[in-house]
């Protein structure tokens, strides 16, 4: 994870964990600074209920397929695929204290298609 510092209101620098990985990456459930939360798209902001459940339960991201990016990681809610990048307070990685959304997608349902028979 690469550390990122930003100065607080108080005019202290505080420093966060921006998550990193060209692999599958295990999240423990995570505490989530909802106000630290920031969207890409308006839209995508009557979702987050959705997002902060899933990273609340933890479980794994993937990284975004197709992104020449290390810190954009897809997380799989209930109905929905979450595009983001987080940042956490320490590598521990149970406090998460920024978030942005860059997609947010609905997951398609499982279906099976039947071609008929087929000759051998």
């Amino acid at each position: 994870m690469a550390i990122h510092k930003r100065r607080e209101e108080s005019g202290k620098v505080a420093a966060r964990l921006l998550l990193e990985s060209t692999e599958a990456v295990e999240l423990p459930p995570a505490e989530i600074d909802e106000e630290g939360a920031t969207v890409e798209r308006e839209e995508f902001r009557k979702y987050l209920p959705e997002l902060f459940d899933a990273l609340e339960e933890g479980g794994w991201v993937d990284p975004a397929p197709m992104v020449q990016s290390d810190s954009i990681f897809v997380i799989e809610g209930e109905t929905r695929s979450f595009w983001v990048r987080l940042w956490h307070t320490d590598e521990s990685r149970t406090r998460i204290t920024r978030l942005h959304v860059l997609s947010c997608l609905p997951l398609a349902p499982p279906f099976k298609i039947d071609f008929g028979d087929h000759p051998s």
